[in-house]
């Protein structure tokens, strides 16, 4: 496959009239006047920016299908009125179609990788994988379920080495996981070594809790139990304290922040300026779109950035330079995947239409996609497969309609 006459960004700058060879799933060259040997037709890339693919660091995909269902609320009464008495009803078919739907979104918005926590991990892989999109999945763990937990291992054991599907552990959070649970959780992940995916500090009062009844932070509470490394991805950390954000840096433990449903639930503001001064790599994830209410990174994207610097009274702080690179190269280090417009790289990349209104004047180029970003993602691309072209994805209005149809059952 090759894109012929695209820009880049190099040094923060736009670069046309670049052309990107790919074969075999990976990208193996980038320059100028390169040649394909294959038959297949070129891209034309005129008029278009080629960047890395997206990864949204923690979402749970088939809550798609609960989108607009339960706004305004906050956290636990979201959770205990609405949302866990309705998944008592969801079945392996709605996560299917659910799936399908936020993975139509996701290829619309440029991602091409997520991270998942939700039930029936198998079907979300597969429904994930026709799809054609990469995904770190685990299947949630907690102990109100307690057959949740044998469910991991033969769950990794199956998708374990597959080109798109990378299982991981979930266990929901500290609060909804005995200590015994989250040991078990931690043992089959450092089995396989497996990435661990898990709520953590979201509210205050999860924070209080803790305090009250072990006089330990959730943060300091993972610690004691070893689940503080490298392979962590902890998502939200809304209410952690300095010393958390120095335990987490030392651990090399990674966080992913979902100010979008941070904010709408009104659980707060992560600290995220005194987790990176501690060295803390941060990404992005939109959450459910249940809570959110899109799985848009570049939405996302603009409102951290605001959020951050309101937060800390300083405009001048979270960059849409250091806010490009959390949601870049800071993801791709969390997950361990080799992205970027390089040679030996994932072939994983969204081609955008610089031909709208919201990238004129071409001045600041990431400015633009922080900032001002309302849609034109054009191609998106995973594994050098092409799953968009020209806006166009295959099977969009049956997924649209099955979607509907699982909705309505869900609540009727």
């Amino acid at each position: 496959m090759l894109i012929k006459n695209v820009s880049i960004i190099e040094s923060g700058q736009l670069q046309p009239g670049r052309d990107i060879l790919i074969d075999g799933g990976k990208i193996t060259n980038l320059g100028r006047d390169l040649m394909d040997e294959s038959d297949d037709e070129p891209i034309d890339g005129r008029g278009k920016l080629a960047i890395p693919g997206l990864i949204n660091g923690h979402t749970h995909l088939a809550m798609t299908l609960l989108r607009g269902y339960a706004d305004d609320m906050e956290l636990m009464p979201w959770l205990q009125e609405k949302i866990w008495p309705l998944e008592a009803k969801i079945t392996e078919e709605d996560v299917f179609w659910g799936v399908k739907l936020g993975c139509l979104e996701q290829i619309r918005f440029g991602i091409t990788c997520y991270s998942d926590m939700y039930y029936f991990p198998d079907t979300t892989a597969q429904a994930t994988k026709e799809m054609g999109l990469r995904a770190f999945i685990s299947g949630v763990v907690f102990d109100m379920k307690p057959e949740l937990l044998a469910q991991v291992d033969p769950f990794i054991r199956r998708w374990k080495g597959d080109d798109l599907i990378t299982p991981a552990v979930g266990p929901h959070a500290a609060y909804t996981c005995s200590e015994e649970t989250l040991q078990k959780a931690k043992e089959i992940a450092d089995r396989h070594d497996a990435m661990i995916h898990i709520h953590l500090s979201e509210t205050r009062e999860e924070v209080d809790g803790f305090l009250l009844s072990k006089g330990k932070s959730p943060v300091e509470y993972l610690d004691s139990l070893g689940l503080l490394n490298s392979r962590l991805a902890a998502v939200h950390c809304v209410w952690i304290s300095p010393e958390d954000c120095y335990l987490l840096a030392e651990r090399k433990a990674n966080v992913v922040s979902c100010t979008e449903s941070n904010l709408k639930l009104t659980s707060g503001i992560a600290p995220l300026n005194t987790m990176m001064k501690a060295g803390i790599n941060v990404c992005l994830g939109t959450d459910g779109a249940s809570s959110n209410n899109n799985l848009s990174i570049f939405e996302e994207m603009k409102t951290t950035a605001i959020a951050q610097k309101n937060a800390y009274h300083t405009p001048a702080d979270f960059s849409a330079e250091q806010i490009w690179h959390m949601a870049t190269e800071n993801a791709s280090r969390a997950f361990g995947l080799n992205l970027g417009l390089r040679p030996g790289a994932f072939a994983d990349l969204a081609l955008i239409d610089l031909k709208k209104p919201w990238f004129w004047p071409q001045s600041n180029i990431i400015s633009h996609l922080v900032y001002s970003m309302a849609g034109g993602v054009d191609t998106t691309i995973v594994n050098g497969k092409v799953l968009m072209q020209s806006g166009v994805i295959p099977g969009e209005e049956e997924i649209l309609e099955k979607a509907q149809e699982r909705f309505l059952r869900l609540t009727s």
